[in-house]
């Protein structure tokens, strides 16, 4: 609580239904504690310590934080109605708190920042979040957080595939799943009914999924007899992102209606 006493310079943005992604207006007001000859970059730095160079924008309109303010949103995950104080630590260096819609600190938000820097012994880039808490802890996120696993078992040949999955961690509600002959050739995909039932529609609904290069897909969710699964939709998305059997997804719930997808291929 010591940190939120200071009097370091600070303000919050607030994250509402149909905001962009690709900047962020920093508060005229505030633009008086900031050099008078501006550098290039400011740094964001967040909640796991890890920093975030971000292209400083000078327009009529404002002071915009722009070229890395997307990947800083992406790799936290940003959703609806969270909000943001940046505090700042002078020299063009800020301190990013996340709070989510609940009113608390995400204390442990973690972020892809470091799958950006490695890659697998296959030499493709794993897509995911490093995890930063042990194996099976539950991160927190609203009321009843969720996280399932789901045909998580692989063989011999996904087992590097398995690792990397492993250590994904998210603040938003997620499942996992190892996909299997009914998703690439029935074009049906199942939900896990303990998330189904958690996270999503108690009726038929569309689903927007999107991948890691921010494309989306429409499903039809379907709620019947206690079945819960992708349709119609699901089919484009296997064939675009080249689903095979064996891949690894993870489907996070990021807004209302609308889930990231993680793929990790087997090869």
């Amino acid at each position: 609580m010591d940190e939120f006493l200071d009097n370091r310079p600070s303000f919050f943005k607030i994250i509402f239904e149909g905001h962009t992604t690709e900047s962020m207006r920093i508060p005229p007001k505030f633009v008086k504690h900031l050099p008078i000859e501006l550098p290039d970059q400011a740094i964001l730095k967040g909640p796991s310590g890890e920093k975030w160079h971000v292209k400083l924008c000078k327009t009529v309109d404002g002071l915009y934080l722009k070229d890395g303010w997307e990947q800083f949103f992406r790799d936290h995950s940003l959703g609806d109605n969270e909000w943001l104080l940046f505090r700042y630590n002078g020299d063009l260096c800020f301190n990013v708190h996340i709070f989510g819609k609940n009113g608390c600190e995400r204390v442990n938000a973690s972020s892809t920042k470091a799958n950006h820097e490695t890659t697998s012994s296959s030499g493709k880039r794993p897509r995911g979040r490093p995890r930063k808490t042990p194996l099976g802890l539950v991160p927190l996120h609203e009321s009843k957080p969720c996280k399932v696993i789901l045909g998580q078992q692989c063989n011999s040949n996904g087992s590097k595939i398995c690792k990397v999955a492993d250590s994904f961690t998210s603040d938003f509600p997620h499942f996992k799943c190892c996909i299997k002959k009914s998703s690439v050739v029935e074009f049906l995909q199942t939900v896990p009914s303990i998330f189904a039932r958690n996270h999503l529609p108690q009726s038929n609904r569309k689903i927007i999924l999107r991948n890691s290069e921010d494309k989306s897909w429409e499903m039809n969710y379907i709620n019947k007899e206690k079945n819960y699964k992708f349709s119609r939709g699901w089919k484009d998305f296997v064939r675009d992102n080249k689903l095979k059997v064996g891949d690894i997804c993870i489907f996070e719930l990021v807004a209302k209606n609308e889930m990231r997808v993680h793929i990790f291929p087997v090869d």
